[in-house]
């Protein structure tokens, strides 16, 4: 980094890529355009005539307009365009905004996600699709394929304190090998910066109004472009509440962390999908154990929510606010045991916990993992142990991941369905005090979780939810970094910065990026990937889930203000239907483009 001396009005720092800097002078630059656009869409690698590019929703050719509550997290992206030979040496800056009327700035201070913002900086790292995901999981016929599945396509967001060359700062953009990207010539390549501004949470510090600073790309420590960036806040704050919950799984990610302790892993782990609003839950000790009364109250900081307070070491959304749901077991995982007896028996430890300490959580036994007729039967005596006993785990709920099943009605409690949620038998399972929520990606009835789907699909699901009243989307992996146990390639670290192909089995290859949420700052596997991070990167497929929930907590704030049915005109504009309210050989309904969804939100905003 060159040396720098801020002006004495402006904050300069430096913390897990957070950036505030200080003007500079004009330098020549290889650097041959720079626009920006929000966080729901996606630009590939040599896309010279994306539609954003002339204008869009936050960006009028020469400005940045954002608007937000307290609470609340914007993002937006920057493109840097480079010529044919690259660019050398590359930054992006940006000065903390500032009120001018109170002199207050948003991400001044240096406590990350404190209660007066945050500024996080990003390099956007490219994967190179060449063999397009295939229908059956992903997306139910051609008519619903994403509009565009190969090329160079953004996910892995690389903080500007990585390793330089692997994406930290400064970085240079390098010249592609064309004959590799199908290009014969190209006239420009684009490298996309991500921005996180977390909103302050102090309204008796910060007063509504505008805020105004600038974004500022530097070449060799020098200025040559800056850009000026306006936040309109809002005077009302963003809950963190919403009725939408999505559980992401993980595992083995201490492996990845050599320098660090399981448990700090698993608590960054946590702490990472409570400030984007998840819950990350299911790949723990204390999920895939029998009971355990020790390791059930270590859980529990996490349930109640008292892990997630400042004096625990966690500032940013959701503060003392405790996870919605606990699985007991895992894709079937023998946990429960295999006697009647056995089974009663830990049913009954399991509800007596929970009713005794943290009676608020949704929990469940995950009984076994995408059950087929044949295994009917089994399901049927295992649930009837349950539901039979004499003690107090006769209540504990059974979960599969199967949409509603007539012939498993009086033994599955809680359903994932894989083609959505059955809208015509979710009023009866919840009469019957049961729940149908959705699992992974399907298009055209509800967001695709894999590369080359649009960003607004890991958005749609919590308008969705929203819409039609669901609780739950369960994504099965967000830590895929080992080739899942169906394939030839079992267990074998995979190299998740390089290639896209994330899943496969013994018949074919079929997903790319499926189960990456997260990336992983070290990696011990392929050391030339390696970050030097001690910490989790995040994708542009997280962060665009939570701005869905983000949306969803509006809406919900919203529909208390003004009336449900208000909301839903506003956002069926956009998101017209879902779930089985769509045939699976049907077009996607919604609107692929992120502006549409700015649109839509900006407009409930102004309901405020």
């Amino acid at each position: 980094m060159a040396n720098r001396s801020p002006s004495k009005a402006i904050v300069h720092l430096f913390l897990v890529g957070i950036l505030c800097f200080s003007p500079f002078t004009d330098a020549t630059a290889q650097v041959k355009n720079v626009w920006a656009l929000g966080e729901s869409d996606k630009v590939f690698k040599f896309d010279q005539s994306h539609p954003a590019k002339k204008g869009n929703i936050i960006w009028d050719g020469k400005n940045i307009h954002l608007k937000g509550l307290f609470n609340e997290v914007l993002a937006f992206q920057l493109i840097v365009e480079a010529g044919p030979a690259g660019a050398e040496g590359i930054e992006v800056a940006m000065t903390c905004p500032a009120n001018r009327q109170t002199g207050n700035a948003i991400g001044a201070s240096t406590l990350r996600d404190g209660p007066g913002g945050t500024i996080e900086i990003f390099s956007e790292h490219y994967l190179e699709v060449t063999r397009p995901t295939q229908p059956n999981w992903y997306y139910g016929s051609s008519a619903a394929a994403p509009g565009r599945m190969v090329g160079w396509i953004p996910d892995a967001l690389i903080p500007g304190d990585a390793k330089a060359g692997q994406g930290g700062f400064p970085m240079d953009i390098t010249v592609m090998d064309t004959s590799k990207v199908g290009f014969k010539s190209y006239a420009i390549q684009n490298q996309g910066y991500w921005i996180d501004i977390s909103l302050p949470r102090n309204q008796a510090t910060f007063s509504p109004g505008l805020y105004q600073g600038v974004v500022q790309v530097l070449q060799a420590g020098q200025l040559i472009r800056e850009i000026p960036l306006e936040i309109e806040l809002v005077p009302e704050s963003l809950p963190y509440e919403s009725d939408t919950h999505i559980w992401l799984f993980t595992e083995n990610v201490p492996l990845y962390f050599p320098g660090l302790s399981p448990n700090a892993v698993n608590r960054q782990l946590k702490f990472e999908g409570h400030r984007h609003r998840i819950d990350i839950t299911g790949g723990f000790e204390a999920n895939t154990k029998p009971f355990d009364e020790k390791l059930m109250n270590a859980t529990l900081p996490y349930l109640n929510g008292e892990a997630y307070t400042p004096k625990n070491g966690y500032h940013g959304p959701g503060e003392g606010k405790g996870e919605y749901l606990f699985p007991i077991g895992m894709y079937g995982s023998p946990v429960m045991g295999n006697t009647r007896d056995k089974v009663q028996q830990e049913s009954d430890a399991w509800v007596e916990w929970f009713s005794a300490n943290a009676p608020q959580v949704k929990y469940f036994w995950y009984i076994t993992d995408e059950p087929d007729s044949s295994r009917y039967p089994w399901v049927q005596q295992r649930a009837s142990w349950v539901k039979s006993g004499n003690g107090a785990g006769n209540k504990l709920p059974v979960f599969t991941t199967r949409a509603y099943q007539t012939e498993l009605a009086g033994a599955i409690d809680l359903w994932a369905g894989y083609d959505g949620v059955d809208l015509k038998h979710l009023q009866y399972i919840r009469q019957k005090k049961g729940d149908h929520w959705f699992y992974n990606g399907n298009r055209p009835r509800y967001g695709s979780v894999i590369l080359e789907a649009p960003a607004v699909d890991a958005r749609v699901n919590s308008w969705l939810m929203f819409m039609y009243g669901i609780t739950t989307w369960f994504l099965w992996h967000g830590t895929h970094w080992q080739h899942n146990g169906q394939g030839p390639k079992r267990h074998l670290h995979q190299n998740v910065f390089q290639n896209p192909l994330t899943f496969i089995n013994d018949s074919f290859e079929f997903g790319n990026g499926d189960g990456i949420v997260f990336y992983p700052g070290q990696m011990p596997f392929y050391p030339e990937e390696d970050r030097g991070l001690n910490r989790l990167l995040p994708s542009i497929r997280l962060k665009n889930m939570r701005r869905g929930q983000q949306d969803a907590a509006l809406m919900k704030l919203l529909a208390a203000k003004v009336g449900r049915e208000k909301v839903l005109q506003i956002i069926q504009g956009v998101v017209p239907r879902g779930m089985t309210d769509i045939a699976m050989s049907e077009e996607v309904p919604w609107s692929q483009l992120g502006d549409d969804f700015d649109r839509a939100r900006n407009l409930l905003t102004g309901l405020l």
